[in-house]
């Protein structure tokens, strides 16, 4: 008897689950939109239904969105997860990715496509010591995040027509950061380049603790004397035609590019 009655209870869940995700977006919207107002959260254009819906455009404080899509996974419920597939447009920058936040504080997104013009990326993140110009490209198969702090990471950010403008105007040519992690929770981070103007080949080490390491060789293809060689070579000694960079320290050193 007892098998049956758990088997009735797990139907009659995925029997509201399923009621509930079909609640049409614009009524769920007319009920929540004051609280979202509160968060300087507004949408336009709501259709579809809870599980599956769309908004032709939202605000959120002085910046738009268009094209937002989402699809939430009510079963992901049974696993004590919430999980979303997202999709949003803001001018040049897009997103596509699956969002899971569990109940225990865990938050996990999957099959990331994350497409972010430099100069507006920068600009968002509030980093007013450096101005970039480029697109970021990032392929991002899982990312794992404990209260902010980054558990796992899998995936390729490449930084195409990359160029800074300050302090000093260098053109970097296409460059690409591979991300993995290690059974002990360093991520590691291969730092190379598409044949641009810039020649790089170096690691990065992130440890939990807060820690980095960076190592590597660095160059200009167009020589020691060009703009960029010269630029480089503020970074360490040239040696066989290219920089040795070697620096470890405390990640907290860079608070200062964060206003």
């Amino acid at each position: 008897m007892k098998f049956w009655r758990r088997y009735l209870a797990l139907g009659v869940i995925c029997y509201l689950l399923f009621v509930i995700t079909q609640i049409p977006a614009n009524n769920v919207y007319y009920f929540t939109k004051d609280m979202l107002k509160e968060q300087s959260v507004t949408l336009f254009g709501v259709q579809g239904s809870l599980w599956q819906g769309s908004a032709s455009a939202a605000t959120y404080k002085d910046m738009h969105f268009k094209q937002i899509n989402w699809e939430i996974h009510p079963l992901a419920l049974l696993t004590a997860n919430i999980s979303a597939t997202i999709q949003f447009k803001q001018q040049e920058n897009s997103v596509h990715a699956t969002v899971s936040r569990s109940f225990f504080g865990k938050t996990t997104v999957e099959n990331g496509r994350i497409k972010a013009d430099a100069s507006q990326l920068i600009k968002l993140m509030n980093i007013p010591a450096i101005k970039l110009n480029g697109e970021f490209n990032l392929n991002l198969p899982l990312l794992e995040l404990t209260d902010n702090n980054v558990e796992y990471i899998k995936g390729r950010l490449v930084w195409n027509n990359a160029e800074s403008i300050f302090p000093q105007k260098m053109e970097l040519g296409d460059v690409f950061a591979d991300m993995s992690t290690s059974s002990d929770g360093v991520i590691q981070v291969k730092l190379g380049d598409a044949g641009g103007p810039l020649e790089m080949n170096a690691n990065l080490l992130l440890t939990p603790e807060g820690k980095y390491d960076l190592k590597g060789l660095f160059s200009a293809r167009q020589g020691r004397n060009s703009s960029l060689g010269r630029s480089l070579g503020f970074m360490g000694q040239y040696k066989d035609g290219k920089v040795e960079f070697n620096k470890a320290g405390e990640l907290s050193e860079f608070g200062f590019l964060v206003k």
